[in-house]
């Protein structure tokens, strides 16, 4: 009876120096945040966090493949100290980003850890840790037709190398959209919009993708690239196009925009837009012209109601404007030659009064000392 006591207790002190041999080695999949009314597609971050109390002489992490995640490494690995109930204890993290792609109940994971640990006799034992899976629950995305991804933030740039409204004849403008979404991956995003109309001529270059690796987070950027020359010159404008995303900031449906562009050829007038403003020269040409066309109305409607009398009110205005009976007028009186003196007055329509003081000196006994004026 008694060697079989201290043969049990035998057994318990090998296997208890055994499980100190082999350590206090612990690994667990946690995720950073809150994991409530998570939908297809949302990023979530998670932790893989292993507590060893042994040295590590060598490590590799495996995690079981899965076809229900999209997930990438966010940052290095972090191995450090820590003071965990008042014992030194040997940390490892591993940051990662994972995107569930269907509904339902999903799990990541799970995760072993392959060890090479020094143990209290500086042995070096072999040993695998396992992490065992995360389980979450993802809704369906929002109801939406056409493309859809998530993002916490989304961002749109639009460049131009020129003014598009005003190009010159055979040049083109190149458009550069860029579009980041913060909480996402390159192919999350959606493919570049088709840009197709008659009146221009599209250039589209590859499109390029990026993933950013953030403090904040994975960005996704897609960089889209189109060259465009109008066709016939006439001007035209490209509507705008609206780009939906889940935000998981608000946990609404949000958008950005490309906005309108307006493409034209600098020599068509048309292309250029209206300001609503009339400039003084603008001003001075519509007077002209709307008090030109209004004496020839008034001139049109005189002439068919009083013909003969307009006619010769405009036979007196001519006379009295033009410069010839005044020309002869001036050579009759330096010629002194009084009856083709008497002719110009006449014709030059001077005042009666004169025209008598002329008779007179011409037909009337001569005066002396008296000079006839025929200047006004």
């Amino acid at each position: 009876m008694v060697r079989a006591i201290l043969l049990v207790l035998a057994l318990w002190a090998g296997a208890a120096d055994m499980a100190r041999a082999e350590g206090n080695l612990s690994m667990t999949i946690r995720p950073d945040g809150p994991v409530d009314h998570l939908v297809a597609g949302e990023m979530v971050a998670i932790t893989i966090r292993a507590v060893y109390d042994r040295k590590i002489a060598n490590e590799r992490l495996e995690i079981a493949p899965t076809d229900a995640f999209d997930w990438v490494q966010t940052q290095a690995d972090d191995w450090h100290q820590e003071m965990i109930d008042g014992l030194p204890w040997i940390v490892m993290e591993r940051h990662l980003a994972i995107w569930p792609k269907r509904t339902g109940p999903l799990q990541f994971g799970p995760a072993q850890h392959r060890l090479t640990i020094i143990d209290t006799q500086s042995q070096r034992q072999d040993t695998v840790v396992t992490a065992p899976p995360l389980t979450l629950s993802v809704g369906p995305f929002p109801a939406q037709t056409g493309w859809h991804f998530t993002a916490r933030q989304v961002e749109l740039t639009d460049t131009l190398s020129t003014d598009p409204a005003h190009l010159q004849d055979g040049e083109l403008v190149t458009r550069t959209v860029t579009l980041r979404a913060l909480g996402a991956l390159p192919e999350h995003l959606p493919p570049r919009p088709v840009v197709s109309e008659n009146w221009l001529i599209t250039f589209a270059a590859p499109v390029q993708r990026n993933l950013i690796l953030t403090g904040d987070g994975p960005v996704a950027e897609a960089i889209w690239t189109w060259q465009f020359r109008p066709h016939t010159g006439e001007p035209g404008v490209l509507d705008p196009v609206k780009i939906p995303f889940f935000n998981t900031e608000s946990r609404k449906l949000d958008a950005v925009e490309i906005p309108a562009l307006s493409i034209g050829l600098a020599s068509f007038y048309t292309g250029q837009v209206p300001t609503g403003r009339v400039g003084g020269a603008q001003v001075l040409l519509l007077a002209g012209v709307t008090l030109t066309a209004l004496l020839l109305a008034l001139g049109l409607a005189a002439t068919r109601l009083a013909p003969q009398a307009t006619a010769a009110g405009l036979h007196r205005l001519c006379r009295h404007w033009s410069p010839l009976p005044r020309l002869r007028l001036w050579r009759a009186q330096r010629s002194g030659d009084l009856l083709a003196l008497r002719r110009a007055m006449a014709e030059a329509d001077l005042p009666a009064a004169r025209q008598a003081a002329l008779d007179r000196r011409i037909y009337g006994p001569p005066v002396e000392g008296v000079k006839v004026s025929v200047t006004e």
